[in-house]
């Protein structure tokens, strides 16, 4: 699997950045998710299940996730249950002096053997690199109003 981690320092409290760490506002900060639909009557909760769409380098994809992990003001996680790439995605709140460190980890892997390797390294990692930090950047925009 390939890795990608970034992170930012934000001048709000873990509680107002948390109110970001959830899946309504991921069409907004990543630029890659064009639609996110939930499956599961409860959002935003450790079990709750949706069906998204995203676009990166080219490729359009649907894929299906679930949230493994939910500390409220602490962490969350998913994972991809369908589609491509295989994706693990952690967003970590660590309280500062001035504020809030997040710092979003993905660990993905592309399937296609060494074609997908060779269009991961040309496009997608720089492309999910770029879509994460700006991510990040729409996040400490958004909280630090």
């Amino acid at each position: 699997m390939t890795r990608i981690e970034k992170s930012i320092e934000i001048n709000a409290s873990p509680e107002k950045v948390w109110t970001f760490v959830n899946w309504d506002y991921v069409p907004e900060m990543f630029e890659s998710v064009k639609k996110v639909e939930w499956t599961s009557e409860e959002h935003n909760k450790l079990g709750s299940t949706l069906h998204f769409t995203s676009s990166m380098a080219g490729i359009n994809n649907e894929a299906d996730a679930e949230i493994t992990e939910w500390t409220t003001n602490e962490k969350a996680s998913w994972r991809t249950t369908s589609g491509n790439p295989t994706m693990l995605f952690t967003a970590t709140l660590a309280p500062t002096r001035n504020g809030t460190t997040v710092t979003f980890v993905v660990d993905y892997e592309v399937p296609y053997s060494v074609l997908g390797k060779i269009i991961d390294k040309l496009r997608i990692h720089k492309g999910m690199e770029k879509d994460g930090e700006n991510a990040l950047k729409k996040m400490k925009a958004m909280a630090e109003k």
